[in-house]
């Protein structure tokens, strides 16, 4: 099962079986009509890839969700092919803990795997006043069409009942996002024309007389000509061997990467090598680190491994995003990672 986003206390994920009735049960206990026949046709249409479904869970309780549709069913925006959002809500003791943001940020997401434009629609009356709020926030805005009530544009001097049928229609423009691999004939400084290695750091993770401490340790890593040369390098070397390196791009533009070495790691064998994993200082916080991260764990895989190795910066930062993904200190350290980079934490990601 694919997981969009994880932390501490948050996972969001496509829509499960078990998910549907709590669903069901929590929005009936707050007085909404949201039956159980509706969930489990969101998880039919799921299941036939006709509709996306994003459901968070807080602390391992079911506390909202989205639906993403390829295009729109209804509205001034069909035709158009635009993936749009529909269906958006958190349960009320689950509210004001950025959950809906994060859900809002996981539909756009997928959403940009195949447009540059997501689309909603959204009540005008006061019980659609926070997501109204949420929605300029993000960078929503209406289409000109002028409010649409029961499926049809309201003309003017019109009348109409203020109720779930008057609807506002928003977009937003997306970067188009795309993940692909890497070919040995585009790895070239060039490439990096506009990614940012940039990261001001002031603590770390240390490991003393056996027990990790945080300690501050201020300094600022950024990349020059000569880093990007040896960068690709690297990559080049990657590639030829046999590895995988994989691009995440926005808009045409690299904005992240990570490798994967093809000779396995450890005694027996069983660590495929991480042995770069990068976002632009400028796209930080919209999730590319997780799907490069994914991707690299798919090509550890097809190397026949059993375990990601990981020499990871030992910032309080990057350590945390490791964590996020599930990683701990490995069982075996690799020699030669301690020796080149001795300051770094050496950790591990369980495969399959």
């Amino acid at each position: 099962m694919e997981i969009y986003y994880q932390d501490k206390n948050l996972i969001i994920r496509p829509l499960q079986e078990e998910d549907c009735g709590v669903f069901a049960e929590g929005f009936a206990a707050q007085g909404w009509n949201k039956p159980l026949c509706q969930f489990q046709k969101y998880l039919e249409e799921q299941k036939a890839g006709s509709r996306k479904v994003v459901a968070a869970q807080w602390q391992g309780e079911a506390a909202g969700y989205a639906t993403l549709l390829p295009g729109a069913e209804a509205g001034p925006f069909v035709g158009k092919g635009w993936p749009e959002i529909t269906d958006f809500n958190v349960l009320r003791k689950f509210q004001r803990r950025g959950i809906g943001n994060r859900i809002l940020d996981t539909a756009e997401q997928l959403a940009a795997r195949t447009s540059g434009q997501v689309v909603l629609g959204v009540g005008l009356h006061s019980g659609y006043g926070s997501a109204q709020r949420l929605y300029v926030k993000r960078g929503y805005v209406p289409d000109g069409s002028g409010v649409w009530y029961e499926d049809g544009p309201l003309g003017q001097y019109e009348s109409c009942n203020n109720d779930d049928n008057l609807v506002l229609y928003l977009s937003k423009k997306l970067q188009k996002r795309e993940l692909r691999q890497l070919k040995e004939e585009e790895l070239a400084p060039q490439l990096f024309a506009y990614f940012d290695r940039f990261q001001p750091v002031e603590r770390c993770w240390r490991k003393i007389d056996g027990n990790w401490i945080i300690k501050d340790v201020p300094f600022t890593e950024r990349w020059g000509e000569a880093e990007y040369l040896e960068l690709t390098e690297c990559l080049m070397r990657t590639v030829k061997t046999g590895g995988f390196v994989w691009g995440v791009f926005l808009d045409g533009k690299l904005k992240g990467f990570t490798s994967v070495e093809a000779d396995l790691l450890g005694g027996k064998c069983r660590y495929a090598d991480l042995s770069c994993i990068h976002v632009s200082a400028d796209c930080r916080g919209e999730g590319l680190g997780r799907l490069l991260f994914l991707k690299a764990a798919e090509s550890a895989v097809e190397l026949g491994a059993e375990k990601l190795y990981i020499s990871a910066h030992s910032s309080v930062e990057s350590q945390a995003f490791y964590r996020s993904m599930g990683c701990a200190e490995a069982e075996e350290y690799n020699a030669r990672h301690v020796e080149l980079e001795p300051c770094d934490c050496q950790l591990e990601y369980l495969l399959g």
